[in-house]
């Protein structure tokens, strides 16, 4: 028996396997034994019977011998037992492990998807919250300020024919392209920040 665990010891394999062929191993060594200590006491019974009808050295030698071998497998059964009591608790141990591993693995999967899912939810509703919020604040800017400064009343606009106005269109052509440019860069930047919080690619 210690010849085929030497065996696959060297094998290469995982330590619930090598676990398993042992005790594979242990358990056919143990049944043989076993069958192999039912016929010895039935041996023995059979000389003890004799023993009843009448003791001689013969049958006291065979007897003793035969007591000792019974002794012997005991001895063997026990140690064996022992053994597979340590490889069943072993596997058992190992498959515990494995098991709450996967439990570990289903339940990591489970918060990641929630967690994905609900970032995803909240930005859902907030973006319909700030829809609602932005109606009717979304229409074009105008340069109302410097309009007045060139003398033009509400619903007027500039003269780009008039020489006086320029510096004023100028002014307001340049700040447009600039709020605009501003605008459009912290959008794209928020929209990047956005799309990594709910991971979007």
């Amino acid at each position: 028996m210690m010849k085929k665990i030497n065996e696959l010891v060297k094998g290469k394999k995982t330590e619930m396997e090598k676990n398993q062929d042992e005790l594979q191993i242990v358990s056919g060594s143990l049944a043989e034994l076993q069958a192999k200590k039912g016929k010895f006491e039935v041996m023995l019974q059979g000389l003890e019977l004799e023993m009843e009808l009448g003791e001689d050295a013969s049958t006291k030698k065979r007897l003793n011998k035969v007591q000792a071998g019974v002794e012997k497998l005991q001895a063997q059964e026990a140690e064996l037992k022992e053994r597979q009591a340590v490889l069943s608790q072993a596997i058992s141990e190992e498959n515990a492990r494995v098991r709450q591993g996967e439990i570990d693995e289903a339940a990591k999967a489970y918060e990641e998807s929630t967690y994905l899912a609900h970032k995803r939810r909240l930005m859902e509703m907030k973006a319909e919250k700030l829809t609602s919020r932005l109606y009717g604040m979304t229409g074009g800017a105008h340069p109302q300020e410097l309009q007045r400064m060139a003398g033009l009343r509400y619903g007027e606009h500039f003269d780009y024919s008039n020489p006086e106005q320029a510096p004023l269109v100028e002014a307001a052509n340049k700040a447009g392209a600039s709020g605009l440019a501003k605008a459009e860069k912290e959008f794209n930047d928020l929209v990047a920040k956005i799309d990594a919080f709910i991971e979007l690619s």
